[in-house]
């Protein structure tokens, strides 16, 4: 009896596995995964919503009654409240297959660059990563990789005349 009680109770708690989350800019609620899918709904900066689910570069939430998926980015999600949520979020099973790697999602702070202190071991291990040019040219042929005449971009306006500073007579960009 008191195992149909567990069962009982877990089923009627799967609702509260939903984690609150807050929109951090304007975006459509689509009906599916994807750029193309049609739209079901807005949901708009500010917001309140559930976040129910993720699925590659995409967050399912239902948001003023409405079920849709919005873009990764879109949405913040905030700590859950704690109780059978976070056993939920604690027996979710985790697909590591899809693994979305988001670029310049985090940039360093202000605070982070002015503390940042030389490091010898991690300029050595960075040095481990270096490769000659023959060794680059192997590993291009190897790859079946093939040489393509790319344009050099034109070489950008000296900023020293401008106030506040800009590039200086020993910039990198000088002797390219």
């Amino acid at each position: 009896m008191t195992r149909i009680w567990m069962f009982l109770l877990a089923l009627f708690s799967l609702p509260a596995l939903a984690t609150p989350g807050t929109m951090i800019k304007d975006d459509t609620l689509r009906a599916q995964p994807a750029a193309a899918a049609a739209g079901v709904g807005q949901a708009a900066k500010g917001a309140a919503v559930e976040i129910l689910g993720r699925q590659s570069g995409w967050t399912q939430i239902k948001a003023g009654g409405v079920t849709g998926w919005v873009r990764v980015l879109s949405v913040r999600g905030e700590a859950p409240a704690g109780g059978l949520a976070d056993v939920g979020a604690a027996l979710q099973k985790r697909d590591s297959s899809k693994v979305v790697a988001v670029a310049g999602l985090r940039g360093l702070s202000e605070e982070e660059l002015k503390g940042a202190r030389f490091n010898g071991q991690e300029l050595a291990r960075m040095d481990h990563y270096r490769v000659d040019r023959g060794g680059a040219q192997q590993f291009a042929m190897m790859a079946n990789l093939r040489t393509r005449d790319v344009p050099h971009l034109p070489k950008p306006e000296s900023k020293r005349s401008q106030p506040g500073g800009g590039a200086s007579s020993n910039s990198m960009l000088d002797g390219f």
